[in-house]
């Protein structure tokens, strides 16, 4: 957790990283397959906390 996660100067929580995904075919992933990343609509906003 210390590698994503620290407080700034006022102890306010920072996120370092962070993914979301959705997988829309299951199966298995193996080195070398290719893969499409579809960036959503501008503009674009930071996630929520969940």
């Amino acid at each position: 957790m210390a590698a994503v996660l620290d407080r700034d100067a006022e102890g306010r929580l920072i996120r370092k990283a962070g993914v979301m995904a959705v997988v829309v075919a299951g199966g298995v992933v193996l080195p070398g397959d290719p893969i499409q990343v579809r960036l959503p609509a501008t503009p674009h906003r930071a996630l929520e906390p969940v």
